[in-house]
This record gives structure tokens, C-alpha cells and sequence, in this order.
């Protein structure tokens, strides 16, 4: 409720990410006075402050959305800060206030209860800190999340730890009887590259400050042993306790250090080398993995007619309804009391207010739902009674109660057409009528996967209308081993191929490919045209060892370091 309060100042979504900047900015003031605490450094404070505004795993959390635990990580280095302080009403108030912001953090909290329990050795704050923190986690993770979940959908410890078994018996019998299965999982490439990625910034330094790197124990565990790779990718919303943590560690391991080499060394010398380490290792990392114009990650969103036209359709809508919609536009409706996911209108539920606007991009990613399923529901509400299409153009669609044309007019299929358009690969190949020209593809999500996902668009040219309608079907092998495959082409079922123009080029584009391999290695892709009918029936391994043609478009290389 409280970081709703921005929305009083400016009710669009950019107010929450300035709020996320503004507090993970704020990071570096218990940053620059827990060094100099330590390290008796005033100018130390300022480089351990670069070295965290630098730190890749911070800025892919930042620029990936909004999410109430990136305000964690600013909260829990002023919690430690007052802890070392014994500033003790101040720690539980910071403490309070990370906890709330997700369930794990508890976890992280209990630790801190106990460095104060056990090293500050006040047991009354400490324990009781403790009790509060792993309360919350369990009582989060255990009742609030089962009330709130949906029926039907899996739990949030399934999700991530499935794997395991079912329940503490299903647990058991897979360490005592397949234990390769963990031990697969948690000594993998994967989690060895989660953990560079965390410990690289600080040029290592915070090994040295291991005791302290203890306090994320837990979170780390959950880490380990998780079976959902966005757990451990040090990006996205995942990280936000260990870039505390191992700040902190880095700045305590950076204390041990000085107080062991200045009684051989002047103590000015020693922490100008530890300086220079510092700000080496952060460059170089953030050289390889940053998103500033100094990484390799750097890009400059751009904002186009589609864009634009979005904007236009939002202002269709009256500012205060409930509107239903798909992940990829829920930005551009949150200045309201209800925004749903499509399908879900409210109606499920009779305490809710239901949407009477339901506004999708078929252009785009369709999350929740795939592609043509998203197509089916679409249409089902086009035709209730009483529901019509109110504006359609480019791909985008404004469905209405009360609004009486049910006809999808012309403009709207225009996302599909490329005359003209410059493609940046070529190929040639084609099946039926249809002729692959080329394609194109972009890195996208790298705020939140260490190996990019690939948004492919393929381009054909029309020599006669298939007599079937077709759709491309993308594949990852990598060692001659199918991975993976992506076969629900955006937009495609709305204006199949059979109702494609003799001599145009149409463009069809794939939702942005995830990576699935977990060894490093050069993933292949390659593409080939299947029939809507037999997509439908067969599974990604029997389609490819059916295809007779495909066509190479472009490699990828895996590497989690």
C-alpha cells in the first residue's frame, strides 16, 4: 500500500520505476558509511559505492520491470548498517520493511537476528528478529500463498523444487534413491555461473568476508537446489538479498584484509591496492556484463509507430475501468484499481469488479497464453452477445461490451505485411506456394537471462495461396541433441497463410525463443514449415525427426560465465 502512494503524484507506471531507482540508488548511503565504519576510509565509502552502482546483477534487476523486492536490497544494507551500529530500533524498523517486500527475505532476516544474537550478543533483539523473519517465511510461503493461489495451479515451491518429490516422504525417497537427480542439479554449470556472476563485482573480495557471506546461507540454498533457472541466473528479480549480502561480505572481507597486511604494509598503501582491485574487477565485469554504455548489455529502448498506436488504444479506454489484458501491455493499464491477465475478466470471482474492455497485442508476446489459444478466447468473446470489436489496427485489438461490430477490420492485419522491408539474413528455401526470403532476429529479456532470448521473424514471399495453412516451426539442437522448440508463431492464427496475397511478403514472428540447455556449448537453430494440423498433433521430437527439410538460421553460444 505504501508504494502505491507514487501513483497519487503521477498514475502511470514510469512513477514505480523511478521509485525502484531512486531506492536501489539509495543502496549506496548505508554502502558508504558501513566502509567507512569498517575501514576508517572516508574516500573507501565512495569506491565501494561505485563498485555497487556498477554491479550488473543490480542493474538487470532495475531495468527488469518493477518488483517490490528490488527495495530488499537497499533495506537490508541499512538493516546490517544499524545492526553494526547497534542502532537497534532502526535495524527492526529496516528489517520490518524488507521482510514485506517478499517471502524469502524473511530468511535473510532471521540470519541477521542471529549475527545480532551471536556476535553483537544482544539475544532479546537478535532472537527476536529471528523468530519474526523465519515466522514470515514459513507463514508466507505455507498459508498466505496456498490461500491466494488459484485452484488448479502449482505451488510456488512445486515450480522450483518439484523435482524432489512431493511432500517430505517424496523428498526422502529421492535422496536415498536417486540422489543423482540433486546432485545433477546443483553442481551444475548453471549455478557455478550464478555464483560468479554475484562474487566477480567485488573482484572476489567477498570470499574473504565469508563469515558474512553466511547470512544469505538460506537464500542461497533455495538457490542451489532450485530447479527453475531464473532462480539462478544473478539477474532479474531474483538476487535482490545477495547483492546485499555480498556487499556487505566485500566490505567486511576488505576490513580483514587491511588488518592483516598493515602490519607489514603502510595501511594507506593497503587499502589504495584493494582500491585499485576493487575498481579493476567491477570495470572489467561490468565491461563483459553491464547494462551501462560501458557493457556488453547496453541497450537504447526505442519507441516506434507500434509504440505509439498502443498509446492511442490505451486512450480508448476510460482511466478507471477494469481492463483485461496480456503481460506484455499491463503497464500501460496499471493506473486503475483492477487490471486482469486475459482470459481472466473479474467475472470468476463476484467480489471483484469485472472488465468490460479487454485489449490484446497479437503482434506481441501473448503470455499468459499461447499465441492461438489467445486467438480462441479472443474470438469467443468477439462473439458473446452484447461484446463487438471496438478498434482494431496493426495487430492491436480493443474488444468492448457494447460495442456492436463484430468484423475485425483491414488495418488490423497489417502487423503481418513486409513489402519493402529490408531483411537482414537471407535464405532461400519454401514449401507449397510459400518462399522463405530471410529472416531477423533480436537478443531480448537480457535484463533477466544470462543466455539472451531470440526473438526470430521470418519472411516469406507469396507465389500462390497454399492450399493448407502453414506455419514455421523453430528448433535448438545443440551436440546433435534437440533441445527445444518454438512452435506457436505470433499472430498467425488471426490471418492464417491460406489468406495470404499472391506476390506479397509477409513477415511471421516467433515469441522470443528461451534458451533450455544447461551445458555450456554453440546452439544451432533451424527452421521449417509445417501444417497448423500436424503442429497440433505431434510433439517438437517427432516433428523433427519427420522433417526432411530444414533450413539453418544461426547459432547461438551458451556460456554462463
Amino acid at each position: 500500500p505504501f508504494i502505491s502512494l507514487v501513483y497519487l503524484v503521477y498514475p502511470h507506471p514510469e512513477s514505480l520505476l523511478v521509485l525502484q531507482t531512486a531506492a536501489i540508488a539509495a543502496g549506496v548511503v548505508p554502502i558508504y558509511f558501513l566502509a567507512r565504519d569498517v575501514l576508517r576510509c572516508d574516500w573507501c565509502g565512495m569506491v565501494f559505492a561505485a563498485v555497487y552502482l556498477l554491479f550488473p546483477s543490480l542493474e538487470g534487476m532495475n531495468l527488469y520491470e518493477f518488483h517490490p523486492v528490488a527495495l530488499a536490497t537497499p533495506l537490508l544494507l541499512a538493516a546490517f548498517l544499524f545492526a553494526w551500529r547497534r542502532r537497534y530500533v532502526w535495524f527492526a524498523v529496516c528489517s520490518l520493511a524488507a521482510i514485506g517486500t517478499k517471502e524469502q527475505i524473511g530468511l535473510v532476516i532471521f540470519m541477521f537476528g542471529l549475527y545480532v544474537a551471536l556476535i553483537n550478543r544482544n539475544r532479546l533483539i537478535g532472537f527476536g528478529m529471528a523468530v519474526v523473519g523465519a515466522f514470515w517465511s514459513l507463514f508466507a510461503a505455507l498459508v498466505i500463498e496456498k490461500h491466494y493461489r488459484a485452484p488448479g495451479t502449482l505451488s510456488y515451491l512445486h515450480t522450483r523444487y518439484g523435482y524432489l518429490g512431493h511432500g517430505v516422504h517424496g523428498i526422502l525417497h529421492t535422496v536415498l534413491h536417486n540422489p543423482g537427480i540433486i546432485a545433477g542439479n546443483v553442481f551444475s554449470w548453471a549455478k557455478l555461473g550464478y555464483m560468479i556472476a554475484l562474487l566477480a563485482p567485488t573482484g572476489f573480495l567477498a570470499i574473504l568476508g565469508l563469515p558474512a557471506l553466511l547470512l544469505a546461507a538460506p537464500s542461497f540454498a533455495l538457490v542451489l537446489f532450485s530447479g527453475d533457472f531464473h532462480m539462478y541466473t544473478a539477474l532479474g528479480d531474483n538476487s535482490a538479498e545477495m547483492i546485499a549480502v555480498v556487499m556487505i561480505a566485500a566490505i567486511l572481507g576488505a576490513g580483514i584484509v587491511t588488518k592483516l597486511l598493515s602490519s607489514r604494509l603502510p595501511r594507506r598503501a593497503v587499502l589504495a591496492g584493494i582500491a585499485v582491485w576493487l575498481l579493476a574487477g567491477s570495470l572489467l565485469y561490468q565491461h563483459r556484463s553491464g547494462y551501462t554504455p560501458l557493457g556488453a548489455r547496453f541497450q537504447v529502448p526505442s519507441i516506434g509507430p507500434h509504440q505509439r498506436l498502443e498509446n492511442r488504444f490505451v486512450s480508448l479506454i476510460p482511466p478507471s475501468v477494469p481492463v483485461s489484458t496480456q503481460d506484455q501491455l499491463d503497464p500501460h493499464l496499471s493506473n486503475r484499481r483492477y487490471t486482469y491477465l486475459f482470459e481472466d475478466t473479474g467475472r470468476e470471482a463476484n467480489v471483484l469488479a469485472p472488465a468490460n474492455y479487454i485489449m490484446l497485442d497479437v503482434s506481441a508476446p501473448t503470455y499468459p497464453l499461447p499465441s492461438d489459444t489467445l486467438y480462441d478466447r479472443a474470438r469467443h468473446w468477439i462473439g458473446k452477445p452484447g461484446w463487438g470489436v471496438a478498434a482494431a489496427r496493426d495487430g492491436l485489438i480493443l474488444i468492448e461490451n457494447g460495442a456492436r461490430s463484430k468484423r475485425i477490420q483491414s488495418a488490423f492485419y497489417s502487423f503481418a505485411l513486409a513489402d519493402g522491408v529490408s531483411i537482414r539474413h537471407l535464405l532461400r528455401g519454401g514449401s507449397l506456394g510459400l518462399h522463405l526470403l530471410g529472416y531477423d532476429v533480436a537478443r531480448t529479456d537480457l535484463a533477466n537471462h544470462r543466455v539472451p532470448n531470440l526473438a526470430y521473424s521470418f519472411y516469406f514471399r507469396v507465389a500462390h495461396a497454399p492450399s493448407r495453412n502453414l506455419q514455421p516451426v523453430l528448433y535448438q539442437e545443440q551436440g546433435g541433441k534437440l533441445i527445444n522448440c518454438s512452435q506457436s508463431p505470433l499472430g498467425l492464427a488471426w490471418f492464417p497463410t491460406t489468406r495470404w496475397q499472391p506476390g506479397h511478403v509477409y513477415v511471421v514472428r516467433m515469441p522470443p525463443f528461451e534458451n533450455q540447455s544447461q551445458t555450456p556449448g554453440t546452439a544451432r537453430f533451424y527452421v521449417n514449415l509445417v501444417p497448423v494440423e500436424t503442429q497440433k498433433t505431434l510433439s517438437c521430437t517427432q516433428q523433427w525427426n519427420r522433417s526432411k527439410t530444414r533450413w539453418a538460421v544461426g547459432t547461438q553460444a551458451i556460456s554462463f560465465f
